[in-house]
């Protein structure tokens, strides 16, 4: 019903793959928070995904160079 990848370094790449994969419209809840996503990605995430409540929150600069995950800190 749920599906966490929150706290990551999920870039536009990682999105594209989860799109592309088994469809995840049966989910209810989806939490990608803490994300490298770019504002076109979150925008086809959420269209694609259009009755999931996902959580898109907490984004941070796409950089490819940087990325870290959360829980690390």
């Amino acid at each position: 019903e749920s599906l966490a990848l929150s706290m990551g370094a999920l870039g536009d790449e990682g999105a594209e793959a989860l799109l592309s994969g088994q469809p995840l419209t049966h989910l209810k809840r989806l939490d990608l928070h803490h994300h490298h996503l770019t504002d076109p990605m979150v925008a086809k995430v959420r269209a694609a995904l259009a009755g999931v409540e996902a959580d898109l929150s907490g984004q941070l600069t796409p950089d490819e160079e940087w990325r870290y995950v959360a829980v690390t800190e």
